[in-house]
């Protein structure tokens, strides 16, 4: 590495290191344990995952929560995009440690994705209009209801670009689904 490398590496690193404990700061002062937000956001965690354990298919659990784990990755790094790049932040979170939504991505999202997708398989629905009305459910009622609490503020954004994370998301998460869904049908007995 070159001296000109080496120093624009610590430079960052160190400015990276200075926000992370600006973050903790800001956390303890406005989003630790003693704030009804921090609660709220462990419930919108914690409850999906009560629910899905009461309703999963347990006869296609190992499908669903494939999907489910598709759908978590995508919303988490769809999620990290926006963040990073300034399209909208979380100004309350459960932990400076993990990503800011993470109540949303990894649980909340996925959960609501894969009910979704498991109640198409078994009504042979049409996966495609439900998840588009889980979609515009999403970025149309919820992020306002969180938007209108202060949970969640867009800042480069806007609720249409937002239903279409979700969206696009949701069809990327059913396309994984089916590839390996047929992959593992043409591998033979």
């Amino acid at each position: 590495m070159s001296d000109k490398q080496d120093q624009l590496f610590r430079e960052l690193t160190n400015r990276a290191s200075a926000l992370t404990n600006d973050w903790f700061a800001y956390w303890k002062a406005y989003s630790g344990y003693d704030t009804w937000q921090f609660w709220l956001i462990v419930a919108i965690f914690v409850l999906p995952l009560i629910a899905l354990a009461r309703f999963v298919d347990r006869k296609q659990a190992f499908r669903i929560g494939f999907f489910g784990l598709s759908a978590h990755m995508i919303a988490v790094y769809c999620d990290l995009f926006a963040t990073s790049h300034r399209l909208w932040e979380y100004p309350y979170k459960i932990t400076v440690l993990f990503p800011a939504g993470i109540g949303i991505d990894a649980s909340l999202i996925p959960v609501a994705y894969m009910l979704t997708y498991q109640w198409t398989l078994n009504r042979k629905k049409n996966y495609y209009l439900y998840i588009g009305l889980l979609s515009a459910a999403f970025s149309f009622l919820f992020k306002p209801l969180l938007s209108a609490l202060d949970l969640f503020v867009f800042l480069e954004s806007n609720y249409f670009q937002l239903f279409l994370f979700y969206l696009v998301g949701g069809f990327v998460c059913k396309w994984l689904a089916d590839l390996f869904q047929y992959a593992q049908k043409s591998s033979g007995p």
